[in-house]
């Protein structure tokens, strides 16, 4: 019995070995091939929201900062964008502590006796007032995450 089992496993796996085989199986790459691409390494990868290039204008394949400084505007370092990513560090600081100061007014407004703790017009207006302040203050950062992006800027130039 285990001498046939054994023949039935050997059987299967040669046929699976040659189904690869008429398949051509994997490829497999070598250095060479990569070598043929490494042109490819330094262009800008594509953006998922870009609809290609201005009718009239070709896709340049430098990086951002090298069509910059062609352009004649001054490149942003290091140093403006710490600047940047500080300034709106702080106005989102500024938003969010704006944010606690209305859900500690709405958590004392529920603790009112004859306040409906989720249906009391005031709780709503507040609620939806620091509601909004918690979207603008994420729409700053991913702006500013966002906007270095598009400009080539490293990701930790934004820490």
């Amino acid at each position: 019995m285990f001498r046939l089992t054994a023949a039935c496993v050997l059987a299967s796996c040669a046929l699976a070995r040659a189904a690869d085989d008429a398949r051509g199986g994997a490829r497999s790459y070598t250095n060479d091939d990569l070598e043929r691409y490494a042109h490819l390494r330094a262009q800008e990868p594509a953006d998922a929201g870009d609809d290609g290039p201005a009718p009239g204008r070709s896709r340049s394949r430098r990086a951002p900062r090298e069509r910059a400084a062609e352009a004649g505007s001054t490149t942003r370092d290091e140093a403006w964008w710490r600047r940047e990513a500080d300034r709106t560090n702080d106005a989102v600081r500024r938003l969010r502590d704006q944010s606690a100061d209305l859900a500690e007014k709405v958590a004392d407004l529920r603790r009112e006796p004859g306040v409906l703790p989720y249906s009391d017009p005031r709780i709503v207006r507040l609620e939806a007032r620091r509601r909004a302040l918690e979207e603008r203050a994420r729409e700053a950062e991913s702006r500013l995450e966002e906007r270095a992006r598009r400009a080539g800027a490293l990701p930790g130039w934004l820490r």
